[in-house]
């Protein structure tokens, strides 16, 4: 894979991406998502993620009950292999989201992950980095 590819795919994620851990049911999950109404963009993604062998599943939604609304495309890599996957090949090249990437992964590579630990140490710090709104 080409270098640029990677680093491309990296400015998507800065831009238009989300790298979180939620909560589903009793346990966590990491997760990596862009959203966004261009599908040459999508395409392009996939590809990206395709020729890296990673795993994804993509959501469409039209929502077509706005009428100033275009279809939109979330791409979404949940699970530890596929956002451990995700965030190794774009770590070097990631800016904005880099803290939020370094924080997963941690995450990621702890083998027995309590779940106090996570709700005490992970979710308020990925929280805080994901939060909209002025920066105070």
């Amino acid at each position: 894979m080409l270098e640029t590819d990677k680093a491309w795919f990296a400015g998507i994620i800065d831009g238009e991406g989300c790298i979180s851990i939620f909560k589903r049911g009793p346990d966590f999950t990491p997760s990596v998502k862009i959203a966004n109404t261009n599908e040459l963009l999508i395409n392009k993604c996939k590809q990206v993620l395709e020729e890296a062998e990673i795993g994804y599943y993509i959501r469409y939604s039209d929502r077509g009950e706005r009428s100033n609304s275009k279809p939109a495309w979330e791409l979404i890599m949940e699970s530890r292999p596929r956002v451990i996957a995700t965030l190794n090949l774009i770590l070097p090249y990631l800016v904005s989201k880099r803290e939020q990437a370094k924080l997963v992964l941690d995450w990621c590579s702890q083998d027995k992950r309590k779940k106090d630990d996570t709700l005490e140490n992970f979710i308020p710090n990925i929280r805080l980095l994901n939060q909209r709104g002025r920066v105070r």
